[in-house]
C-alpha cells in the first residue's frame, strides 16, 4: 500500500504545484481489430472462431507546458463471443469480455511515465514480438496459452517508467501490483534492455514475481528472464527468443521439478503484393520430461486491401497442451480466417 500512496501523494503535489493548468482534449480515435474464421484442434470438433474482436478508443488531453497525457481503452470481445452459447461456462460469455487496455502513459523530455490498471505487457511485445508472426499459434501464456513459454500477453496494476531513447536504446522499469492484501506493495518487478536499430534489434529483461503472489505450496520467488532478437530487411524479418524459467510454480512433478527453458525461432517474408510466409519452431525444455513440448508453425496470408487480409495456419504440436487442471487447452490445428483492421 505505501507505494500507491507514495505515488498518489506525488501526483496531488505535482497537480497543486502548477498553476493554472489549462487541458484540452484531442478527438479520440476509435479503433478495431477483427479477426475471425475457423479451427479445428485435434481432440475437438471444427468450429467457428473468434480469434479477436478488439474495440478501443485512444486520445490525448494536451495540457500546458508542452505535456500531452494520452490513455487507451481496449475491450478484446472474442471470449465472449466464442463462450456465449457454450453450456460449460454456465455465464453466456458475461464474464469473457476481457478489458485488454485501460492505461495513461505521459512522455517528457526526462522519459515514459506508464499507469496501467490494465495493459498489455511490455515484455511479452518487446521480447517476445520477433517471433510472433501467427494468429492463432502465438507465444504466450495467457489468455490462450501455447503451452511452451510462460510470458503473459497481459498485465494488471502497472506503474512503469521507460528512460529517454539514446543511441537506439532504452530501459525500462515497472512495478506490478496485482494483490492488496498480501503484504508486498509491489507483487512484481520488470526491467528490460531494448535496442531498436535500422534493421537489427534486441531486448533481454527479467520479471519476478513475489513468493506471497505466488500459491501456497511456492518456496521462492519465480523468476522469467527472457531475451528476443530481431532483423528486419524490406519484407524479411527474423526472430529468435530464449526464455528462462526459475522456480516457476506450475507445472510441478512428484518431485517439485519446476525449471525450464523454452526457445522459438521465426521467419516471415511479405511480397509487395501483400502475399506472405511465416514458418517457426518453438520447443519447451523442463527439468520434469514429461513436461516438455515443441511446435512447428507455418502460416500462408494474402493482403486484399490494406485493412484486409485472408490466412490459413496451422500448429503441428508434439503432444497436446493441457491445463494445470488436466483439460485439452490446444494440440495440433488448422485454422483459417480474416483479419479487418480500422
Amino acid at each position: 500500500m505505501k507505494l500507491k500512496q507514495t505515488l498518489l501523494a506525488a501526483a496531488i503535489c505535482a497537480v497543486a504545484a502548477t498553476p493554472a493548468l489549462a487541458v484540452e482534449l484531442d478527438k479520440p480515435n476509435f479503433y478495431g481489430n477483427l479477426n475471425a474464421g475457423a479451427l479445428k484442434i485435434e481432440g475437438k470438433d471444427a468450429e467457428a472462431e473468434a480469434f479477436e474482436l478488439e474495440l478501443g478508443v485512444q486520445g490525448k488531453a494536451a495540457i500546458d507546458q508542452g505535456l500531452n497525457l494520452n490513455y487507451a481503452v481496449e475491450v478484446d470481445l472474442a471470449w465472449a463471443a466464442n463462450s456465449a452459447d457454450d453450456p460449460t461456462t454456465g455465464r453466456d460469455g458475461e464474464a469473457d469480455v476481457h478489458v485488454k487496455e485501460a492505461k495513461f502513459w505521459l512522455p517528457t523530455r526526462y522519459g515514459l511515465f506508464v499507469a496501467a490498471p490494465r495493459g498489455t505487457s511490455g515484455q511479452w511485445v518487446e521480447i517476445y514480438g520477433p517471433i510472433n508472426h501467427y494468429e492463432y499459434n502465438v507465444s504466450r501464456a495467457d489468455p490462450r496459452p501455447d503451452g511452451i513459454f510462460a510470458q503473459p500477453d497481459r498485465t494488471s496494476g502497472t506503474f512503469a517508467y521507460h528512460t529517454p531513447w539514446f543511441m537506439k536504446t532504452k530501459l525500462v522499469f515497472a512495478a506490478i501490483t496485482l494483490n492488496d492484501s498480501n503484504g508486498k506493495d509491489a507483487d512484481g518487478r520488470s526491467v528490460r534492455l531494448v535496442h531498436k536499430g535500422d534493421n537489427l534489434g534486441f531486448a533481454i529483461g527479467t520479471t519476478q514475481l513475489v513468493q506471497e503472489q505466488l500459491p501456497p505450496f511456492a518456496t521462492d520467488d519465480y523468476l522469467i528472464t527472457a531475451a528476443g532478437l530481431s532483423y528486419q530487411l524490406g519484407g524479411l524479418a527474423l526472430g529468435a527468443v530464449w526464455e528462462n524459467n526459475r522456480n516457476s510454480p506450475y507445472p510441478l512433478d512428484p518431485q517439485g521439478k519446476a525449471d525450464f527453458d523454452s526457445y522459438g525461432v521465426s521467419a516471415q517474408y511479405i511480397t509487395e503484393g501483400g502475399a506472405g510466409i511465416a514458418v517457426g519452431y518453438k520447443e519447451k525444455d523442463h527439468d520434469y520430461s514429461a513436461a516438455d513440448n515443441s511446435v512447428y508453425t507455418l502460416k500462408l496470408e494474402q493482403r486484399i486491401t490494406p485493412q484486409v487480409k485472408v490466412w490459413a495456419e496451422t500448429g503441428q504440436y508434439d503432444k497436446p497442451v493441457v491445463s494445470p487442471q488436466g483439460a485439452l487447452v490446444t494440440d495440433t490445428n488448422y485454422a483459417v480466417g480474416f483479419n479487418l483492421t480500422f
